[in-house]
């Protein structure tokens, strides 16, 4: 417990200054991450083979993704070259799939997961601090995951007595799910009145766009977590990695933001279409 609470305090004094920062130096922190994640999941999925051609190859798409889909969203660089970076990264995973005898189908399928989710994820965080007000929308997406994991914890333990997924994460209930919603609502309304957060990108933070937003991050962060544990006890593994003492890797860290990031991040660029 007392290397939880270290890593935990210096994990805290580390991102938190960054997000503040913001610019260039968040997004090089936030594509690092990315590329650790990304050598979770492949030494989670390959942790029999531990190919260091895939992994290297993963690790360059990773970074050029991320920086490539960066720009885009800013407007600096033209779509057609996200899509050829998608595309001959796709050519290369066939290739692999033809020339190599170790890599097949299951080594293919995860080449993609092991760079698409970690490089979307925190792209997605990282384009959200880039908004107007952004450092405040970061504070409300962890707000609403953060509080929504903790007392779904505190909440189960005490009323839990139906289970939400017992194959996938046994001590999760249907009980705490639904307060710790309830509890980021409540929580997460007082942090938008007390910071005064009046819009996202273009969705202007009512009473009503605020609750449903808070709602549907919270549904959302939850379906990471549950989706990281499954593909977790899948593989056979506790963690993601042992990089943090006491808290795993950097995916056990962000399972719940960086997917309820892709949802926010989804929809400020749906009603700017709108």
């Amino acid at each position: 417990m007392k290397i939880r609470v270290i890593t935990g305090a210096l994990l805290v004094a580390f991102f938190v200054p960054m997000f503040i920062l913001g610019g260039w130096a968040l997004d090089i922190v936030l594509m690092l991450c990315a590329m650790i994640a990304t050598w979770e999941f492949s030494r989670m999925f390959n942790k029999e083979k531990n190919n260091k051609l895939i992994l290297s190859i993963q690790l360059l798409f990773t970074a050029g993704l991320f920086l490539a889909v960066k720009f885009f969203l800013l407007e600096e660089i033209h779509v057609d070259f996200v899509f050829a970076l998608v595309f001959f990264f796709t050519i290369v995973g066939a290739l692999l799939l033809v020339f190599f005898e170790e890599f097949g189908a299951d080594e293919f399928g995860n080449m993609f997961i092991s760079v698409y989710y970690p490089v979307f994820g925190f792209v997605s965080i990282a384009f959200l601090r880039a908004l107007d007000d952004g450092l405040l929308i970061i504070g409300f997406l962890f707000m609403v995951t953060a509080m929504t994991d903790t007392f779904a914890y505190v909440f189960g333990i005490r009323f839990g007595k139906h289970r939400l997924a017992e194959k996938i994460s046994p001590k999760k209930s249907i009980e705490g799910s639904v307060y710790g919603t309830l509890s980021a609502i409540v929580l997460t309304i007082g942090y938008i009145l007390l910071t005064d957060l009046q819009f996202i990108g273009s969705i202007e933070m009512t009473i009503l766009t605020s609750i449903g937003l808070i709602i549907l991050i919270s549904i959302v962060g939850q379906i990471g977590d549950l989706s990281a544990s499954k593909m977790k006890r899948d593989s056979g593994v506790k963690d993601y990695s042992n990089l943090f003492p006491g808290h795993g890797g950097i995916m056990d860290r962000f399972d719940s933001a960086t997917l309820a990031a892709m949802i926010l991040l989804f929809f400020v660029m749906l009603v700017d279409v709108l």
